[in-house]
């Protein structure tokens, strides 16, 4: 397993945990790196993580990727939680986590990166996919749904997320919050938010900026019960033109929200 930088899922180890266990022993054994990393792969199947305290699994190495057999066929049922690793990645995969944090996905750190493609965080009890602490996260392709708070939760200074073709939808409160200086730009023309159940599509706040790269008649938030973009405290919500330029949207505030 060492010599093809892969671990197999169950047929090599039989969790997805015991997975990362030995991962950390063949990353003090070699050199892994962005142009060659270590891969997990998961076959098809729903797979268990009983976790820490909070039922998270801990990546506690850099230069890793989680790989599925796509969206539909393999799920990974738990938190996974990534503090100052580097270059991880999660590819065509479906992660739901009903118990103890309630998150799918727990991002935090300045040194965290992390790639995600074609992924689906669904059915979460609290947040799909939190990022914060100055964590940086790509993703592409990807879904956020049915998650008990928000889709998408960017916080601090120096967190950033970007988001390209992603959907954010029927979340219990926003499809996308930007908090406290967090920075989300939005890419891909099928960006689509929508059918938040008790909020809004974007909201900001807090001097977060939400930069939609798409021009302004493009539809991207639509639909969501108490609006489609919200901003207060500072936060801001700007469509950027080709030119460079930002087209902000006038954007009443919620005094009871």
């Amino acid at each position: 397993m060492m010599a093809q930088n892969v671990i197999r899922v169950p047929r090599g180890c039989s969790t997805v945990e015991k997975a990362m266990d030995l991962a950390v022993i063949f990353s003090e054994r070699k050199e892994y790196t962005e142009a060659d990393p270590l891969k997990i792969r998961v076959d098809e199947g729903v797979h268990e993580i009983v976790g820490d305290q909070w039922g998270r699994m801990n990546v506690t190495c850099s230069h890793i990727t989680f790989a599925g057999k796509g969206k539909d066929q393999t799920t990974v049922r738990g938190g996974i939680k990534v503090e100052n690793q580097q270059n991880v990645k999660f590819e065509e995969l479906t992660i739901t986590n009903q118990s103890g944090s309630g998150r799918g996905l727990q991002l935090q750190g300045s040194e965290t990166t992390v790639d995600m493609l074609k992924c689906v965080v669904k059915g979460c009890r609290f947040t799909g996919m939190a990022v914060y602490g100055g964590a940086t996260v790509t993703a592409t392709q990807c879904e956020f749904m049915e998650n008990g708070e928000n889709g998408v939760y960017c916080s601090g200074a120096n967190t950033k997320a970007r988001l390209y073709d992603c959907t954010m939808h029927h979340n219990g409160t926003h499809g996308l919050r930007a908090y406290n200086r967090a920075v989300v730009d939005l890419h891909g023309t099928k960006t689509d938010i929508h059918s938040n159940w008790n909020g809004y599509g974007i909201a900001a706040a807090d001097r977060a900026k939400v930069n939609i790269h798409l021009p302004s008649q493009h539809n991207t938030s639509h639909d969501n019960v108490r609006g489609d973009r919200y901003q207060y405290g500072g936060g801001s919500i700007a469509n950027i033109n080709a030119d460079g330029t930002f087209t902000h949207v006038v954007v009443e505030e919620d005094d009871d929200y």
